[in-house]
């Protein structure tokens, strides 16, 4: 019996043992295969996951990948960006081979959502806008990153501050978020707080512009940044968005990931541009005779016009057509390699820009080379590193706004009439100008406004897996790194130029040299666990910011003949010198939660301080909450007929706050050097600084409804936000018996509200013809809810011709101004009476809507075409202003209302009007980019290669190649203090923003 007993348990244990060994067995089981697109393509770097759990691979260089699993019924979910996800049960075979689609919607790009994590954009609960390298600049060569935006964002406001080589664009994002402080957003490239800073050359001072910054015209410094580096660019719009960035993103998150190496064969690309500019469009001039001399002049002037006129013999010259009717040549030229294995990857590229302006010794030349480099230390452990160095050299000539030396060159030629003539005599010697202040052919000449840049970015980030499980993975993420530029600027006008001639020191010139620097340490913890059928993804972290800006200008008049030395003049001095450091420190956690991509919940706080602000060691709390809704992905609508129409159908909700830290020194009182009995000394200024300053912070609610029809043939984006700012900094006048004038303080509201709408659809999708259409609609409404003191005008010129509004009620872009008396049918007085200041019109658009359409045929040749549509947003046009005070307004000599007085003359401002004539109406419909390209069948040159061509790409394409505007001036959409954070809507004598047109070549081997 024992026996018997013992030989059953053997047999158990032997049976059992056997059981085991089969169950580990299987738990090793090897699933193997390839995966592959549509066409046939391998994908490299395909995610596999066992769904719900944090088992994983990717695919290697061939798009083969191997994994084991440790059940039968597992189900693999494959996903690749530009892909849609694939989920596939394992079964019981060990390959399984599977082919992706592509993903129309792009609902499985991956969008940042934390300092550490990122999201699906089909479970996204913001509406974050991301534009693809193919977006960006797949349609034409655009000059820098942020004009390259234009039109393909909703919820964004651009515009342009001139067309000078080398840009200088303001982009807004939801509207204004400050009074005073930074209206332009924060961009990170590839995790470094990039500088976007606009740095001082003292143009201004030299051609009496002003003594400040905003009219130097100088370009922000993202213009140094590559576009062809650029993988993506996503764009935070809001608080909701940009909460976890705290006190610098105010004024929204501009986030650069550059190009990558992907595992595979190496792959070098050559691409060449060459095309051409030309002004968008000229004005015009009008002809002069002796009638009009006789009208237009005094009348102790007309003999001397009369006698000009008459020695000139019917010569006439176009100045308008002379500096800007010129065509400007533009090339680009790219190399590319990248290439690696499963270990290591990299991306190099080198870049030489050279566009010549439409204007004389104007141009912007920009040479860069970036290496990005992806490696695996270990099997747990990935580092990656990426370096850029970019020289830049602009010369923007002298165009904008002056006051006395008459550089400007639409300024001067606004009042020379076409008979006179400026170019230089046989000997060389330039006429003086006797209708301005300087000859501006001699400036043009003979002037420098130069910036040559050096700069250089280093990022890195490493990641360390602490600890994985079949359903948890704990990582280490550690990024950061240095953003140094040195812009050296030179503004040189020599001592023989007429206006020059009649100063006590002739010759001035001003030497700057600007370092900027700014570095971003960060480490982060990040568990991603499973819990039953919930995704939970949480983070916390640390951040250190430091910024520093080195600045010296130095200033030489009194030149010797032919030089610009500073130590050639008589009179040297520092004309400016600034040097700042600040620090933030923050702490950042987060927490999300997915269930089964059917209800993803975030919620998170950041905690910042920073020495801007007034008590340098407090934290604030920027607290963030989000939630979607997938309802297409729960079982009521898959199981029913709803699942052939709904794709997705997600509501969403999201909460967030920001700040904007106040500028550098207003927490103190600045102190003026002084002449005390013959010693130096120091004085107290009259603007006091205030040692317990808040930021400007902003609390934003966003509700959306997305939707995807028919496998998301058709997606829909709608989006309603409120942003309120308050502690608005506003100076605070105070009593002449405290000492001091003003006081910085957080007193004014701002209240931004809009909807934004985005609508994606595939209207043909066959064999031989493909055809993505998008369009995009969005506006906002601004509004100052509380000013704190008393109403004021600021910017412009005041209210003869046209200023900007702050008052409780109004929007700040209001523009008011002076207009003539009008009687109760709002009918002008015959006498004219002028009154106070009047609301004119406003700066901010009504809406603005985009249009793009991409099409495929025979998947050889793409057409892409971008309309953009600005309707409303008014700007105060002083280019006519000046053209009409000088004569030269192309219907000057006309009389449009048979009254017998000129349209110039009717125009100005005494006796006839105020500053409503020259607040116009800026709306415009643009095609703003257009092209048409050719994929030749590169096996018909195969044999000229050695089969080493794997593509050769030719096309055209153009930039602003029409515009339909009433708008009389260069550009609708330039502003001359465009930098501004309020009162960009003024037009003075720009330099034209050109129509571009190009012809490409790309060939990869």
């Amino acid at each position: 019996m024992r026996t018997t007993t013992y030989r059953l348990l053997a047999r158990f244990v032997l049976w059992s043992g056997m059981c085991l060994l089969h169950a580990v067995a299987f738990a090793q089981t090897t699933v193997s295969g390839t995966i592959k697109s549509e066409n046939g393509t391998p994908i490299p770097g395909a995610n596999i996951v066992v769904k719900g759990t944090s088992t994983g691979t990717t695919s290697t260089a061939d798009g083969t990948y191997t994994l084991n699993v440790t059940q039968r019924n597992a189900t693999l979910v494959f996903s690749s960006i530009g892909f849609q996800s694939k989920e596939v049960a394992v079964g019981s075979g060990n390959t399984l081979n599977v082919t992706l689609t592509e993903d129309v919607a792009n609902l499985e790009e991956v969008v940042v959502t934390g300092l550490a994590t990122s999201i699906k954009r089909s479970n996204l609960a913001n509406a974050i806008s991301t534009v693809s390298a193919k977006e960006l600049i797949g349609t034409t060569q655009i000059q820098t990153v942020d004009n390259a935006l234009y039109g393909k964002l909703t919820g964004v406001n651009i515009n342009t501050n001139g067309g000078a080589p080398g840009g200088g664009v303001s982009v807004q994002l939801r509207g204004i978020s400050s009074l005073v402080g930074a209206s332009q957003p924060l961009y990170i490239i590839d995790g470094v707080y990039a500088n976007n800073a606009v740095n001082r050359t003292g143009r201004g001072n030299l051609t009496g512009a002003s003594a400040v910054e905003t009219q130097d015209d100088a370009a922000n410094r993202i213009s140094d940044i590559n576009p062809n580096d650029i993988e993506t660019v996503e764009v935070l719009k809001g608080p909701s968005a940009a909460a976890i960035y705290g006190t610098r993103a105010n004024a929204g998150v501009i986030i650069i990931t550059t190009k990558r190496g992907t595992a595979g064969k190496t792959r070098l690309t050559f691409a060449q541009d060459y095309g051409f500019a030309v002004a968008q469009r000229l004005l015009g001039v009008d002809s002069w005779s002796e009638a009009k001399i006789n009208t237009f002049f005094a009348a102790a002037r007309r003999p001397i016009e009369l006698d000009r006129f008459r020695a000139a013999n019917g010569q006439t010259y176009d100045y308008e057509k002379y500096f800007y009717g010129n065509t400007a040549p533009l090339s680009n030229t790219r190399l590319g390699l990248s290439g690696g294995n499963d270990k290591t990857r990299f991306y190099i590229s080198g870049a030489f820009t050279n566009e010549k302006g439409i204007i004389r010794r104007t141009g912007f030349k920009r040479y860069s080379i970036r290496a990005n480099i992806d490696h695996k230390l270990t099997q747990d452990i990935t580092l990656s590193v990426g370096s850029n160095y970019i020289n830049s050299n602009t010369d923007r000539g002298f165009t904008g706004n002056q006051n006395n030396s008459g550089a400007s060159i639409g300024y001067n030629i606004a009042y020379v009439p076409n008979y006179f003539s400026l170019f230089p005599d046989a000997s060389g010697r330039y006429p003086d100008n006797p209708y301005f202040s300087e000859n501006p052919v001699a400036v043009t000449d003979r002037g420098i406004n130069n910036s040559n840049v050096n700069r250089f970015i280093q990022s890195f980030n490493l990641t360390a897996n602490l600890y994985k499980s079949e359903r948890a993975v704990l990582k280490l993420i550690g990024q950061g790194g240095l953003d140094f530029a040195q812009n050296t600027t030179q503004v040189y006008l020599p001592e023989d130029l007429q206006f020059q001639r009649a100063q006590g020191n002739p010759g001035d010139v001003i030497w700057g040299k600007t370092e900027n620097v700014n570095t971003n340490l960060q480490a982060a913890l990040v568990l991603n666990w499973n819990v039953s059928r919930v995704n939970l993804t949480s983070q916390v972290g640390v951040v250190r910011l430091n910024f520093r800006e080195d600045r010296l200008l130095n200033r030489s008049r009194g030149l010797a003949g032919g030089q610009n030395n500073l130590r050639q003049g008589t009179v040297q001095e520092i004309f400016d010198q600034r040097f700042q450091s600040v620090t933030d420190v923050g702490v950042f956690a987060q927490q999300e939660a997915n269930w089964e991509d059917k209800i993803i919940a975030t919620a998170g706080i950041r905690f910042d301080k920073s020495t801007l602000i007034g008590d340098a060691n407090r934290f604030w709390a920027f607290p963030k909450a989000s939630l979607a809704v997938n309802l297409a992905n729960f079982n009521f609508i898959q199981s029913s007929g709803l699942a052939k129409i709904f794709s997705q159908i997600k509501p969403r909700v999201a909460y967030g706050e920001t700040a904007g830290v106040p500028a550098f020194g207003t927490t103190f009182t600045p102190l003026n050097s002084a002449n005390i009995g013959g010693l130096l000394g120091s004085v107290v200024t009259t603007a006091a600084g205030n040692n317990v300053i808040e930021p400007e912070r902003a609390g934003e609610l966003e509700f959306g409804l997305d939707l995807g029809l028919f496998n998301n043939r058709i997606s829909l984006e709608a989006t309603y936000y409120d942003k309120q700012t308050r502690s608005n900094l506003q100076n605070l006048q105070l009593s002449p018996a405290v000492g001091v004038s003003t006081i910085p303080t957080n007193l004014a509201q701002l209240q931004n509200r809009g909807i934004e709408l985005a609508l994606s659809v595939v209207p043909a999708q066959l064999a031989n013809f493909r055809w993505n259409t998008r369009l995009m609609w969005w506006r906002n409404n601004l509004l100052l809810t509380r000013l704190g003191i008393p109403p004021y005008n600021l910017g412009a010129f005041g209210v003869t011709l046209g200023t900007f509004l702050y008052q409780e009620g109004f929007s700040p872009t209001t523009i008011v101004g002076t207009r003539p008396a009008r009687d109760a049918t709002d009918t002008p007085l015959a006498e004219n009476v002028r009154t106070g200041a009047f609301v004119l019109g406003n700066s901010q658009p009504d809406f603005q809507m985009s249009w793009l359409n991409e099409f495929t045929l025979f998947g050889k040749v793409d057409i892409n075409m971008l309309w953009h549509w600005k309707q409303g947003g008014d700007n105060i046009n002083l280019t006519q202003f000046l053209m009409d005070s000088g004569g030269t307004t192309p219907d000057w000599n006309d009389d449009d209302n048979g009254d017998g007085t000129p349209n110039g003359r009717q125009r100005g401002l005494a006796p006839h009007n105020g500053a409503d004539r020259w607040v116009q109406d800026a709306s415009y419909v643009r095609l703003r980019e257009v092209a048409v390209y050719y994929n030749l069948p590169v096996q018909s040159f195969g044999k000229w290669f050695s089969n080493r061509v794997s593509r050769i790409r030719i096309g055209a394409s153009s930039q602003n190649p029409l515009t339909f505007t009433k708008y009389f001036g260069y550009d609708p959409e330039t502003s001359t203090f465009g930098v501004q954070a309020v009162g960009s809507g003024v037009d003075i004598a720009p330099y034209p923003t050109q129509r571009r047109f190009f012809g490409h070549l790309v060939v990869e081997f």
